[in-house]
C-alpha cells in the first residue's frame, strides 16, 4: 500500500521475524517461513499482505473470504474469528503496537541524498523557477511556470503541477499538488500525523505510510500543516482556500471550494464535503462527517456530523438557533440571579 514514489522498501521480513520484533504469537508454526514485504489497512487486506484488527466488530463488518491468505494481527480472542475469514493469524494484546513496530521495518520515508540542490533524478521543467537555498529529492517533478521559494524543500517522488507557487521555507514530502496552486511561506505538507498506539508495555508512533493529494487551484496559507494519511491518501479538493496557522490530520477529506479561516484544526479521517465554511478556531473531532454547503461559526468545537447546509456554532457545535438561544437564556439567568442579591444590579 505504501506508494514507493516516496518511500523505500526495507522488506521482506519473514512471520518468525515478525513475531520476535512484536512480541506476536504466531498461530500456525508452518506460517514461520512465510515472508511479508506490504502492509494494507483491514478494509483492503489481501492475501501476503500484513494487517491488523483490534475488535469483533470489525471483523464482523467483513464478508466471508475476505481475509484469505492475509496475515492478520489480532487480539487473543479473535484468533477463531479471523481464521473463519481466511486469515493467517497472529496474536497479540495490543495489534496497533505491535503492528506499529513492523510498518517501520518495512519501509521508510525516502530522504534528500547527495549534494546537489536539485537531484540529478528530479524532472524540473526549463520554465521553473527555483530560489536559492530550495533542494528537490530524487524522483520528484516540477513542471511549467513552477516557482519555489528561498530554502523550501520538496521531497523524492513528490509532483508539483503547473504554475504553482512554493513559498519561502515550505517543506513538501509524500504529496503531489495540482496545477496553479499558492503554497505560502512556512507551510508543511505531507509528514506524519498525531497517531499512538498505547498499551502496558508503553506508547509508539503509528507509521505513517500513505500521502497528500492538493487538487488545482487550491491556497494554503503560511505555517499551515496537512498531514499525510496512515494509509491512502489526505486529500484537499479544488478550489479550497486555507487561511494561516491550520491543521489538517491525516486521512482528512476536503471537498471542493471549501473555505477555512485562521487557526481551524481538523481531526483525522473526517469528511468535509463541497463548499463548506469554517470560521477561525474551528476544532473538528475525528471521523466527523460536515455535510456539503455548511457553515462552522468561530471558536466552534465540532464533536458530531453536520447536515449539509445547515449553520451550526458553540462548544459542542450546534445549529446556530439553538446556540443564540441557550446565550439567550444564560445572560436572562445571570441577569436575574443579580436582582435578586442584596443591593444587586442588573449586569452585576
Amino acid at each position: 500500500m505504501a506508494d514507493l514514489r516516496f518511500y523505500q522498501g526495507l522488506g521482506p521480513i519473514t512471520i518468525t521475524e515478525i513475531a520476535a520484533l512484536s512480541g506476536a504469537a504466531i498461530s500456525d508454526s508452518a506460517l514461520g517461513a512465510r515472508a511479508v514485504s506490504d502492509v494494507a489497512p483491514l478494509e483492503a487486506a489481501q492475501a501476503g499482505k500484513l494487517s491488523y484488527a483490534e475488535t469483533p466488530k470489525a471483523l464482523a463488518a467483513l464478508p466471508p473470504g475476505a481475509l484469505n491468505d492475509a496475515f492478520l494481527i489480532v487480539p487473543p480472542a479473535l484468533v477463531d474469528q479471523a481464521r473463519g475469514l481466511g486469515a493467517l493469524v497472529l496474536s497479540h494484546p495490543a495489534p496497533r503496537q505491535a503492528f506499529s513496530r513492523i510498518g517501520t521495518r518495512l519501509f521508510a520515508v525516502r530522504g534528500f541524498d547527495g549534494e546537489a540542490r536539485l537531484h540529478p533524478e528530479a524532472e524540473c521543467h526549463d520554465s521553473a523557477q527555483i530560489a536559492p537555498g530550495a533542494v528537490i529529492g530524487a524522483g520528484a517533478v516540477i513542471g511549467e511556470g513552477v516557482r519555489i521559494g528561498p530554502n523550501a524543500a520538496i521531497g523524492p517522488g513528490c509532483r508539483i503541477g503547473r504554475f504553482t507557487s512554493i513559498g519561502a521555507q515550505v517543506s513538501v514530502s509524500c504529496t503531489d499538488i495540482g496545477e496553479s496552486c499558492n503554497i505560502l511561506a512556512g507551510a508543511v505538507i505531507g509528514e506524519a500525523g498525531f497517531g499512538v498506539a498505547v498499551s502496558a508495555g508503553g506508547v509508539i508512533d503509528v507509521p505513517h505510510l500513505g500521502s497528500v493529494r492538493i487538487e488545482d487551484n487550491v491556497t494554503i496559507g503560511a505555517n499551515s500543516t496537512i498531514d499525510r494519511g496512515v494509509f491512502g491518501e489526505t486529500r484537499i479538493g479544488k478550489g479550497c482556500k486555507i487561511d494561516n496557522l491550520c491543521h489538517i490530520a491525516h486521512n482528512a477529506q476536503l471537498g471542493e471550494a471549501c473555505l477555512m479561516a485562521a487557526f481551524a484544526g481538523v481531526s483525522g479521517s473526517t469528511r468535509i464535503e463541497n463548499g463548506v465554511m469554517f470560521g477561525g478556531r474551528v476544532g473538528v473531532a475525528d471521523h466527523v462527517v460536515i455535510g456539503a454547503g455548511a457553515r462552522i461559526g468561530a471558536n466552534s468545537a465540532v464533536m458530531a456530523d453536520v447536515p449539509a447546509g445547515e449553520t451550526y456554532a458553540g462548544a459542542p457545535a450546534q445549529p446556530i438557533r439553538s446556540h443564540m438561544r441557550e446565550i439567550g437564556e444564560l445572560r436572562r439567568l445571570v441577569r436575574a440571579r443579580s436582582k435578586t442579591k442584596p443591593g444587586g444590579k442588573a449586569g452585576e
